[in-house]
């Protein structure tokens, strides 16, 4: 498609749909890189399809298994319910650099950690012996390399010991398989750059 970037986009149910077309909207905006939808309905301004899904896993399945579907040696993931406000292409400049993934930290930290967990995967999660740092899985630059396909075959198994929210495995994978990590400020996640209108797409 003319390009190295490409953009990932999860989007199963109505609600994702509809805020994932209006985050494609939004991202045209600013750059014409091409959109892969993993979807189970067609999105509206998306240059490509998959439908990819486990029975009973649906997107966070899907959103886990973007690095065998990735055209692209390197790509943006962003959430459905976000929205693009401004120039993202310094994240891709970060993994030129030679990075492996740009994420932005959770606000979320020291007493209201990974919340969305249950008690059972926070414990999993912090008797692990790393410096615990809560990651904000809604935005994030991938570069493919073979760290990054050991991370996602991590985060794929970490996610499975519990099969809910995906932040607590992502965690852990890192945890268990180091990859080269910057992290980018909040502008990128509910900011300046990307405001993220957290739930929408459930709702």
């Amino acid at each position: 498609m003319g390009t190295d970037n490409g953009v990932i986009v999860v989007a199963y149910g109505g609600k994702a749909v509809t805020e994932a077309e209006a985050m494609i909207g939004s991202l045209r905006q600013y750059h014409d890189w091409p959109v892969m939808a993993i979807s189970d309905s067609p999105v509206e301004g998306a240059d490509m399809i998959w439908r990819f899904d486990r029975p009973g896993w649906g997107a966070r399945w899907a959103k886990l298994n973007q690095d065998q579907l990735a055209p692209w040696d390197r790509w943006l993931y962003l959430d459905a319910d976000t929205r693009v406000k401004g120039d993202l292409s310094a994240g891709f400049d970060i993994l030129d650099d030679g990075w492996d993934m740009a994420i932005t930290a959770s606000k979320h930290q020291q007493t209201n950690w990974l919340w969305q967990a249950s008690d059972e995967e926070r414990a999993a999660t912090y008797s692990r012996p790393a410096i615990l740092l809560s990651l904000q899985g809604g935005v994030f630059y991938v570069r493919r390399c073979e760290r990054i396909l050991q991370f996602f075959e991590t985060w794929r198994t970490e996610w499975q010991r519990f099969a809910h929210v995906d932040q607590a495995a992502l965690v852990r994978a890192i945890q268990i398989c180091p990859i080269r990590l910057w992290l980018l400020g909040r502008a990128y996640n509910g900011g300046e750059l990307v405001d993220h209108r957290f739930g929408r797409a459930v709702r």
